[in-house]
């Protein structure tokens, strides 16, 4: 039995892609003040190695490198209101086992997803609205022809 965890991993240095992003969504008519990425995983892990989860990943160089990053563990497990997480589909049922990175197993690990979450805020710092976080998703955060939107609605974009 496992269960599921996130873990967010964000930039603690200036991130280019969220930069240019916010550019861009601005040029696109979408009216956002900030916008913050973020990797987000999804983690099957076994209850009795839920505690050491983080160390673990902190030893994952491919994931978590000290100098740029800090590491969290999230307790939500949908995104936020201002929120999108960004998914790639499975398209094929693997088969189940533990999880190797990077030549490494990781102990209790039993599955992993990476997603990108987006944070977008209003002008007062405040969440988007799930209309513009939608628009956001649709114009330009995420491509529907391999990848999937889910946002604090549940709006997916066609």
């Amino acid at each position: 039995m496992t269960v599921t965890r996130y873990v967010e991993v964000v930039l603690t240095i200036p991130d280019n892609e969220a930069e240019t992003a916010l550019t861009t969504l601005r040029r696109l008519g979408v009216h956002v003040d900030e916008l913050r990425r973020s990797d987000l995983y999804r983690i099957e892990v076994e209850p009795e190695r839920e505690g050491t989860l983080l160390e673990t990943l902190r030893e994952i160089e491919t994931i978590y490198n000290p100098n740029k990053h800090a590491l969290r563990l999230r307790s939500d497990v949908a995104p936020q209101p201002g929120e999108a997480w960004i998914d790639e589909p499975k398209t094929v049922d693997s088969a189940r086992g533990p999880v190797h990175i990077a030549g490494r197993v990781l102990p209790g690990v039993w599955g992993l997803e990476r997603l990108v979450a987006w944070q977008l805020s209003d002008s007062l710092g405040k969440p988007a609205s799930a209309e513009v976080v939608a628009r956001a998703a649709e114009t330009l955060l995420c491509n529907p022809a391999f990848q999937r939107a889910t946002t604090n609605s549940h709006i997916r974009p066609k």
